[in-house]
């Protein structure tokens, strides 16, 4: 039997948080491929950063239409930096947060802090008040055609619009959605790729030699979600649906590094990638630039010492 992290499930539900951070794959000395270099991507620290400052704009933008406006706070912003497109795990990762499921199950969004005073509004109001944060319905939109996909509606006249358009550009929306329609694809194309089926082939024969039947990456997560659907809000139940996402999620992570799927994932990326067409290293170039832009707003809003609190969770 292979040596294999444990931690118990009751660390993971009292803590509700995962130190885990972006450098555990290079501490792990295992890739941590994304597509498109990352470009997409942001730490923690640079999400929450971004997050205010938009709120920030948002709650400008409100004002100077006289509607009050709470900033709203960010969600789990480590978490959500740290998952892996490909669905890789690290071992430290998969041995304090697991699939990140039963935590995600236990823990309450961020609450919005204008909901209490909106619902006190009268229906012409509220709806006032949507519209302007949101965008009305017949409002003017950016018609974004993906290539081979669908068009994305995006309101232009909404706060949300206005704050965003002032943090990242006037073309932000246009490349965001372009290059992560490329992304998925990225993602799509390569885990279809030769090589990562072959790893994935390895992985299933190294979980069946630890007594799990799986033949896709996908099914123990299906099968911690009907546990946890089955849970509902039972306390002990959800603890020994904790305690068995850690148990398999640490044999899952040492069978990826058995097959060496992240490396295979990272070599099938690197094919799929060398057949873009090369009309998408302009917009690319646009939205590393306009990404930069943006988080050197975002620093000049953010107080410095705050950064690493808006990465943290607990």
């Amino acid at each position: 039997m292979r040596k294999l992290l444990w931690l118990t499930a009751a660390a993971l539900l009292a803590a509700g948080c995962s130190s885990a951070s972006g450098r555990e794959a290079a501490a792990e000395n295992v890739p941590d491929p994304r597509p498109l270099g990352g470009a997409l991507h942001f730490t923690a620290a640079e999400s929450a950063a971004l997050h205010r400052a938009e709120e920030q704009g948002v709650k400008r933008c409100m004002e100077s239409r006289g509607l009050d406006y709470s900033v709203v706070p960010g969600g789990d912003a480590r978490r959500t930096a740290t998952a892996s497109p490909y669905g890789l795990l690290t071992r430290g990762r998969a041995a304090q947060d697991g699939y990140g499921l039963t935590v995600q199950r236990l823990k309450k969004p961020p609450a919005d802090p204008n909901a209490q005073r909106v619902s006190a509004l009268s229906e012409r109001a509220r709806r006032a008040w949507d519209e302007a944060l949101k965008g009305a319905p017949d409002g003017p939109r950016e018609e974004i055609a993906l290539k081979d996909g669908p068009t994305v509606s995006v309101p232009t006249d909404s706060c949300v619009a206005v704050a965003r358009r002032a943090l990242y550009g006037a073309s932000w929306e246009r490349s965001y959605y372009t290059l992560q329609h490329v992304s998925n694809a990225i993602v799509r194309d390569t885990l279809d790729h030769a090589l990562v089926r072959a790893a994935e082939r390895k992985w299933a024969a190294c979980m069946r030699d630890e007594g799990f039947r799986y033949r896709h990456r996908e099914d123990p997560l299906k099968a911690l979600r009907q546990r946890l659907d089955s849970a509902g809000s039972d306390t002990a139940a959800l603890r020994a649906a904790g305690k068995e996402e850690l148990r398999i999620a640490v044999r899952d992570a040492a069978c990826q590094a058995e097959a060496g799927l992240a490396e295979q994932v990272l070599r099938a990326q690197k094919e799929v990638e060398k057949a873009l067409p090369r009309a998408r290293t302009a917009v690319l170039k646009d939205l590393r630039t306009a990404r930069q832009a943006a988080l050197s707003r975002a620093a000049r809003e953010t107080p410095v010492s705050n950064l690493a609190d808006k990465g943290r969770t607990t």
